[in-house]
């Protein structure tokens, strides 16, 4: 069984330069996905949340997503904190074709995806911070069990019964034994690096993964991570004058000794769009 794994790709967005262009990269990065998806012949696509901004998504949005996912392979998405499961979501709102799947309740539920292997996921179904979804789960069933959620802790993983759980939320990538956190495929911020991308996983007899990661990035490929136009270098002095909490986070961060440059300015810029809730 081969499963492409995804998380956290924010459409939608806000960004503090080049917003539009950017919000397009994300879009032509999703395009990636499925069409690696299709490439590679994988038996389904799965999301592990926050692949959109609730707040920000717009009607476009939601129509290209109903596109780009009508397509030859199933879909499973497990709705995050930023793109909860509800009334008004783009989840419940779009007429999905016959290949999505959307997982719709805040505990875990069984799908098969084959005879013997069954893929368990849950949504955040309102606003706030991720839950731990993982916790007080026990898997019900025999064969090999896989769970796909968003923001769950690693550590519960081993005491579920779960062979393997698929997780969003984290956007540093971390692949372990028993469970994987993809990253977001494609960097928001200055000090999102390293391999990230689409992870192709392999599911085993055994319920063992193996991985292989798929640089997917738009934006990475156009070298908009390494532009000012991407991360534009800001008037630090200027945003520190005001008398605002993100004001205090520059002084702070000016004052501290123990940064060199490079380092404070990562900070600055990382920290400054955290703020913005981006």
């Amino acid at each position: 069984m081969k499963l492409l794994l995804f998380a956290d790709l924010h459409l939608d967005t806000r960004f503090p330069s080049a917003g539009p262009v950017r919000r397009k990269a994300l879009r032509d990065t999703l395009g990636r996905i499925v069409d690696l998806a299709e490439e590679t012949g994988v038996d389904a696509v799965l999301c592990a949340g926050d692949l959109y901004e609730h707040e920000r998504c717009s009607p476009s949005t939601a129509a290209f997503l109903r596109s780009s996912f009508d397509c030859s392979v199933p879909v499973f998405l497990a709705p995050g904190n930023d793109d909860w499961y509800g009334p008004e979501s783009v989840y419940q709102q779009v007429d999905w074709t016959p290949n999505v799947h959307v997982f719709s309740s805040r505990t875990m539920t069984p799908v098969d995806l084959a005879d013997g292997l069954t893929l368990w996921g849950a949504a955040h179904v309102g606003p706030g911070p991720a839950r731990d979804v993982l916790d007080g789960f026990a898997v019900t069933r025999g064969g090999v069990n896989l769970a796909l959620c968003h923001g769950s802790a690693p550590g519960d993983v081993a005491i579920t019964g779960l062979d393997h759980a698929f997780l969003g939320h984290v956007h540093t990538p971390e692949h372990a034994v028993d469970y994987t956190f993809p990253g977001n495929p494609d960097p928001l911020t200055p000090g999102e690096t390293g391999e990230r991308g689409a992870v192709l996983c392999t599911v085993h007899d055994d319920g063992s993964v193996s991985r292989e990661v798929f640089d997917v990035s738009a934006s990475r490929s156009l070298d908009w991570l390494d532009s000012e136009k991407a991360f534009p270098l800001l008037d630090f002095d200027s945003v520190a004058a005001e008398r605002t909490v993100r004001g205090q986070f520059v002084r702070d961060v000016l004052a501290d000794t123990g940064l060199d440059e490079a380092m404070r300015g990562r900070v600055l810029a990382t920290g400054l769009r955290a703020l913005e809730e981006r």
